[in-house]
């Protein structure tokens, strides 16, 4: 009996909850998420087109918890390989895609 009035209680609080809240956000978590992310400072070392990566010396990542180093990342769109040579100064998101650090948006640094 005890457990019968904690499942309704939870449910009645629940069912109280989602009229209460406000409605859903149209674009996705993800994408204002990425909005968001701040743009990180790097130097293009290398471009290495038949794995589809670039490797940057970069700065600090918060989002990955990454301090600055030198490594390679997935590019999100192939075109961004063509848009960058070695020495490029450059500005640059990046997330875990299929486990993967992978840039999400590239610009040239100003």
């Amino acid at each position: 009996m005890l457990i019968a009035g904690l499942v309704l209680a939870t449910a009645g609080a629940q069912a109280q909850t989602s009229l209460n809240s406000p409605p859903a956000p149209k674009k996705s978590a993800r994408a204002g998420q990425a909005a968001s992310l701040p743009l990180a400072d790097a130097t293009v070392e290398r471009v290495l087109r038949e794995s589809g990566e670039i490797v940057l010396d970069h700065g600090d990542l918060p989002n990955l918890a990454m301090p600055a180093m030198t490594m390679a990342f997935d590019v999100g769109n192939k075109k961004m390989l063509d848009a960058v040579k070695p020495g490029d100064k450059i500005r640059f998101q990046a997330e875990i895609v299929k486990g993967r650090p992978t840039i999400t948006h590239l610009e040239r640094a100003r």
